[in-house]
């Protein structure tokens, strides 16, 4: 796809599906992630004091920014004009993001809970992220209701200022389009200007061995605070929490309840009372913003 802004964009396709890669200038890794509209000196002016520099990997500078619990890694583009939400990979498949946060207290946690189950969960070491996966249904969804009422009602884990606006997003874990809707979100949720609920949903089984359940089952086995940094950086090990398939359940039921047709699927209400819905991800979220805060 050519270079913009110093860094060379190439697109992996398979079997019809396909993912957005970043090339770092060595050569030898690459983000997965979607530039951001955003400088650094933006991010710094955001982030003000949440923000930790991570150093040089590979020939791109890291920063780390935090809001309470949560977190999300950027790396600057070459020229500094954008950043890129995501996770730096090796050609190995080594996860350098992991090893570059491991320092920073908090981000990593010191007690790993039993093994991994059989039905595999993502972990530090997996090999990036899997291509964009086609939206799926879930199976025989009913007539739709109010879908913000709905998503009140589900388990979710949530992140950002509580003052700010909030979107609830409907999310497969192991959906590639859901995966971008994060990245894309996260500078909003840095900056303050958004509240971010995310649903966990498993509709994509069919496509990969069972992974969406695995990794929703191990989302709702994380307290709510953590769930949406969890799958930020594939943290998702141990086994389930007892109740983890009854909230993944009741999730599913609401997910048939608003007649979801595909992930992500984002609910909020606007500032006249009304509530908005979107089908996928939109392309201008700072429209997205405007219609919450009535701007």
């Amino acid at each position: 796809m050519g270079v913009r802004n110093g860094l060379r964009t190439v697109v992996a396709r398979a079997n019809g599906e396909f993912m957005l890669l970043n090339v770092a200038p060595s050569g030898d890794a690459m983000i997965a992630g979607i530039p951001a509209d955003l400088s650094v000196a933006r991010l710094r002016g955001i982030a003000g004091g949440g923000i930790t520099e991570l150093g040089e990997r590979h020939g791109l500078q890291g920063f780390m920014v935090r809001n309470g619990d949560a977190f999300q890694v950027f790396y600057a583009t070459p020229t500094g004009e954008q950043v890129i939400p995501g996770v730096m990979w090796d050609a190995n498949g080594k996860n350098l993001t992991r090893e570059q946060v491991s320092s920073v207290e908090g981000t990593i946690p010191t007690v790993t809970i039993g093994d991994v189950p059989t039905a595999g969960v993502a972990v530090s070491t997996a090999p990036p992220p899997r291509p964009l996966a086609h939206p799926a249904s879930p199976p025989a969804p009913t007539q739709p209701t109010g879908a913000l009422a709905v998503a009140e009602r589900t388990s979710a884990g949530t992140v950002g200022n509580a003052a700010a606006p909030h979107l609830w997003m409907f999310a497969d874990p192991q959906c590639g389009y859901s995966v971008q809707a994060m990245q894309r979100l996260q500078p909003l949720i840095a900056s303050g200007r958004m509240r971010l609920s995310v649903i966990p949903v498993a509709i994509l089984d069919h496509q990969n061995a069972g992974r969406s359940t695995s990794d929703s089952l191990a989302m709702l086995s994380r307290p709510g605070e953590q769930m949406v940094a969890a799958w930020s950086r594939g943290d998702l090990r141990g086994p389930p929490a007892a109740d983890a398939a009854a909230r993944l359940q009741s999730n599913m039921e609401a997910a048939r309840a608003i007649g979801l047709r595909g992930t992500p699927t984002l609910v909020w209400r606007r500032p006249d009372g009304t509530e908005g819905r979107q089908d996928g991800m939109p392309s201008d979220v700072d429209a997205l913003v405007a219609s919450m805060q009535g701007r």
